[in-house]
C-alpha cells in the first residue's frame, strides 16, 4: 500500500519538473554540487526536491539547518540511540495467540511512538540530563524491520558535559551487581551486551571482510572515566571479574554498550547513551544522522554524453521498504524534528526571484522601526503570517535564520551573502550596494567599499562557515577554489588556519603530521591543476611543495597486497578437475617464470571459470605478489576478491576508437602498480568492445616500455561468447 502511495507522490513530482527546476535556477535552493557552473547540466535532470521528505536533497537541508544550531548553540553533548524492542509488554499484550510481532507491522510502529514521544517528555519537560538548548532526532528503520531513533542533544551553558565525573552521573559502561538492582542488570544483559564478535564470532555483523572490528570491541577495562582525545569518552569498565553469559559466552564489562541507568529500566529496551561534548568534528554525527535510507545504487556514466540523470528513479530503485516503516508513514508519524526551527533565508540577485507577493507596505514598516537586523536574524524576531499577509511579531523566539549557502563559483550572488551577513536592516538592493551614500555598479565592489574584502576577512567568513558543515574533501575543494577565483591576499595565511579542518579525515588514519600536511596538499594540488594552477604559486609553504610519489605510489600496491584471500579459495586447488587444473597449472607456470603469455578461458554459464579465477589469485597473492582482478561488469568484479571493473582499474575511457588511449601516465601510481603486477584476469571479456582491449594492450606497452603483446604480462581473459548478442552486419547501436 504504502509503495504505491510514494509510486504516486513520486510521479506527481515528475510531471512538475519545469517548476521544480525553476526553483534551481533561481538558486532558492542550497546549491548541491559545490562549483557547478553548468547548467545545462542541471536542464538534463529529473530532480526530486527538497519537499519530498526523506528523500537525498530533504536529507541534505535537514543537515544544513542542524549545522545552524550548533552555530548558535555549540556542539551536541548527547548522541541517544533507542531502538525498539519487539517483546514490550504492549505489543505482547495485543497480539493473538501463536501470532508474532511481525505480523502486526502497525501495531510495532505505533507502541514505538508512543515510547518515542515518552522518552521526549523525559528528555525535554523533565530534563533529566539537564535544561536543553536545542535538539534533533531522526527516525530509522533497520532492514529487520524495527524502527529506531537517533538524538542529538545540545545542553545549555551552565549544564554543559565537560569533566569525566559529570559523564558518569549519566553513562554507565558497567554490568550492574544482580544481588542490589536485579532489574536493571538483567535489562543490561537482554539489550546492552554487544555481538561477542572477534574470535569469539568472526562471522559477527559488525566485522570487517579484513578481520577488524567495526564496532572496536571488545574495550579495555579502565578503573576511571577518561576524556577521549578527539572521540567519545573511555568510560569506566572495572575489572571486577563480573561477568554474564550471552550467546554461548561469558562476557565481562568490556562487552557492555554504554547506557543510561535510569532509561534502561524505565524503556526496557536497547538504548545507547554516549556523550559526545568531547568530539570536534560534529559533523559527522549529524552526517551520520541524516544519511537517508538504506540503498545502494551505483552506474557508470560518461560526463561527455547527454544522458538525462534522474534523481527519482535512483531513489525508487534502491528503496528499501520494511513494513514498519511503511506503517509510521502511512499513519503521518513524522520521521525527524528539530528545536528550535530554522529558517532557510533565500538567497538571489535582484529580479531574479519568481515568486511574486502582494503590495504591502507593512514589510518596510517594519524594517523601518528596526534597522539594526542582519537578514538571518530577522525570523527570530518577526514572521509572516499567512492570515493577514502581513509581518508580525514573533511571539515566542523559537526559530533561528539560515541563509542558504552560496560558493564563490557564483559571483555576484556569494558577494551577496557577504553583505547580507554584514549589512544591518538593508532595504532593498540598491540599499544594499550604498556605501556612504554612493550606489556601487555590483555586490563585489560594495562588498570592497565596506572593507569586506580586505584582509580576506571574507573568505575567512567562508571557509570557516563551510568547516562547521562541510566534509574535508569538500573544504579542500572550496579552498582551491577560492585561490584561484578570489585571489586571497594572503593565502598562506588562509592555509594555515584552515589546515586542521581540511585533514580531518587523514588525521583519522595517519599518525605522522607530516604525512597528513602532504596528503592534504596533494589533494589541494590536484583540484589547482584540474584548473589549470600549480600549488607552488600561491606560496603556503616557505619551500617549493613537493611530493612523494614513492608513499603514495606504494599506497596503491599495499592495498593490492592487503587483499584478503579466504581460506576456501586457497584450497580449491585441490579440487580443480582435469581441463582447470591443465589451465591452473599453465597460468602458473607462466606467472613464476615472469614469462609473457595470454590466455582465454572458455565455458558456458556454470562450468567453473570464477572458481578457476578465484584459485589463480589465491596462489599468486598468496606469494605476496600483486594479482589484478577487473571484469568487464560490476556485478562480476563484485564477485572476484579484489574485483574492479575494467573501466576503473585500466582507466579505459567509455568512448574509444582505434586512436583511444588509457587515461594513465606513466609516473603515476597506477602506472607502476601495473608494472608489478604478475598477474592480470579480466572476466566476461567478449562483452567489451574490441577497442577496449587494444587500447589495454596499448597502455601496458607504453608503461612497460616492451614491444611485446600486453606489455610482457600474464592476462587471462575469460567469458563465453554464447552469451553474446549475435553480431549484425553493418549494424548500429540504434
Amino acid at each position: 500500500m504504502y509503495v504505491k502511495i510514494e509510486t504516486s507522490r513520486l510521479d506527481y513530482f515528475r510531471s512538475k519538473q519545469q517548476h521544480i527546476r525553476s526553483e534551481l535556477y533561481q538558486d532558492i535552493v542550497d546549491t548541491i554540487t559545490l562549483g557547478e557552473t553548468n547548467a545545462s547540466n542541471v536542464g538534463k535532470r529529473i530532480i526530486l526536491p527538497s519537499s519530498f521528505i526523506g528523500g537525498p536533497r530533504d536529507m541534505r537541508k535537514r543537515y544544513m539547518e542542524a549545522m545552524a544550531l550548533v552555530q548558535r548553540y555549540g556542539k551536541p553533548d548527547i548522541f541517544l540511540t533507542m531502538t525498539c524492542n519487539p517483546n514490550w509488554q504492549e505489543i505482547s499484550n495485543e497480539l493473538r495467540l501463536h501470532e508474532e510481532s511481525q505480523n502486526r507491522p502497525d501495531l510495532v510502529a505505533r507502541v514505538f511512538r508512543a515510547k518515542l514521544e515518552e522518552l521526549k517528555d523525559r528528555l525535554f519537560k523533565q530534563q533529566i540530563f539537564g535544561k536543553v538548548s536545542a535538539y534533533v532526532y531522526v527516525i530509522e528503520h533497520q532492514k529487520r524491520g524495527l524502527p529506531h531513533a537517533h538524538f542529538l542533544i545540545i545542553l545549555q551553558r551552565d549544564w554543559k558535559l565537560y569533566a569525566p565525573e559529570s559523564f558518569d552521573e549519566i553513562v554507565s559502561a558497567e554490568i550492574p551487581d544482580k544481588n542490589t538492582n536485579l532489574h536493571l542488570h538483567n535489562a543490561v544483559v537482554k539489550h546492552m551486551m554487544h555481538g561477542p564478535c572477534g574470535v569469539l564470532n568472526p562471522t559477527n555483523v559488525c566485522m570487517k571482510k579484513n578481520g577488524y572490528y567495526k564496532s572496536h570491541y571488545p574495550k579495555n577495562f579502565a578503573s576511571s572515566t577518561t576524556v577521549g582525545n578527539d572521540c567519545f569518552p573511555i568510560y569506566r569498565r572495572s575489572d571486577n571479574g563480573i561477568t554474564v553469559k550471552v550467546r554461548g559466552h561469558n562476557l565481562d564489562n568490556r562487552w557492555v554498550v554504554p547506557y543510561n541507568p535510569y532509561l534502561l529500566a524505565t524503556f526496557d529496551c536497547h538504548i545507547n547513551v554516549e556523550i559526545c561534548s568531547t568530539i570536534t568534528a560534529v559533523k559527522y554525527l549529524y552526517k551520520y544522522i541524516y544519511k537517508g535510507h538504506d540503498r545502494i545504487a551505483f552506474n557508470l556514466v560518461s560526463e561527455q554524453n547527454n544522458q538525462q540523470i534522474d534523481e527519482i528513479q535512483q531513489f525508487q530503485s534502491a528503496r528499501w521498504i520494511a513494513p514498519p516503516e511503511a506503517m509510521w508513514r502511512i499513519y503521518g508519524f513524522v520521521v525527524n524534528e528539530m528545536y528550535p526551527a530554522v529558517y532557510s533565508l533565500h538567497l538571489h540577485l535582484e529580479d531574479q526571484h519568481q515568486v511574486t507577493f502582494r503590495a504591502n507596505g507593512d514589510l518596510i514598516n517594519v524594517l523601518n522601526s528596526d534597522r539594526t537586523l542582519l537578514y538571518k536574524e530577522f525570523p527570530e524576531f518577526y514572521v509572516w503570517s499567512q492570515q493577514y499577509k502581513e509581518w508580525t511579531c514573533r511571539k515566542k523566539k523559537t526559530v533561528i535564520g539560515r541563509i542558504i549557502t552560496a560558493n564563490p563559483f557564483e559571483g555576484e550572488r556569494y558577494y551577496l551573502r557577504i553583505l547580507l551577513n554584514h549589512v544591518r536592516g538593508p532595504l532593498s538592493f540598491e540599499d544594499l550596494r550604498t556605501v556612504d551614500g554612493v550606489v556601487a555598479p555590483t555586490f563585489r565592489e560594495a562588498a570592497t567599499m565596506h572593507g569586506l574584502l580586505q584582509r580576506d576577512s571574507g573568505l575567512e567568513d567562508c571557509l570557516h562557515e563551510a568547516s562547521l558543515y562541510q566534509m574535508p574533501s569538500s573544504l579542500r575543494r572550496l579552498f582551491a577554489t577560492i585561490l584561484v577565483y578570489c585571489n586571497p591576499t594572503n593565502p598562506r595565511e588562509l592555509w594555515e588556519r584552515f589546515e586542521q579542518d581540511m585533514s580531518i579525515d587523514f588525521r583519522s588514519t595517519e599518525d605522522s603530521m607530516l604525512t597528513v600536511r602532504m596528503q592534504v596538499l596533494r589533494s589541494i594540488s590536484f583540484t589547482l591543476e584540474s584548473m589549470g594552477k600549480h600549488i607552488n604559486s600561491f606560496h603556503l609553504l616557505d619551500d617549493d611543495i613537493c611530493f612523494d610519489e614513492d608513499q603514495f605510489e606504494s599506497r596503491e600496491i599495499d592495498d593490492e597486497l592487503a587483499v584478503e584471500i579466504p581460506e576456501e579459495d586457497t584450497a580449491a586447488s585441490e579440487i580443480l578437475n582435469s581441463e582447470q587444473r591443465h589451465v591452473y597449472n599453465s597460468v602458473l607456470e607462466n606467472v613464476f617464470s615472469n614469462k609473457t603469455a595470454t590466455f582465454f578461458v572458455d565455458g558456458p554459464g556454470g562450468t567453473g571459470k570464477t572458481f578457476l579465477y578465484k584459485a589463480l589469485l589465491a596462489a599468486v597473492r598468496s606469494r605476496k605478489l600483486v594479482a589484478l582482478a577487473t571484469a568487464s561488469s560490476g556485478v562480476a568484479a563484485s564477485i572476484l576478491p579484489g574485483g574492479r571493473t575494467a573501466h576503473s582499474r585500466f582507466k579505459i575511457p567509455l568512448d574509444t576508437d582505434e586512436h583511444s588511449m588509457c587515461c594513465v601516465s606513466k609516473q603515476s601510481a597506477i602506472a607502476k602498480l601495473l608494472r608489478v603486477a604478475r598477474l592480470i584476469i579480466w572476466d566476461e571479456a567478449p562483452m567489451s568492445r574490441k577497442q577496449h582491449i587494444e587500447t589495454l594492450d596499448k597502455m601496458l606497452r607504453d608503461i612497460n616500455d616492451s614491444e611485446l603483446t600486453f606489455g610482457g604480462k600474464v592476462i587471462v581473459f575469460g567469458g563465453d561468447f554464447r552469451q553474446v548478442l549475435p553480431v549484425v552486419r553493418k549494424g548500429t547501436r540504434q
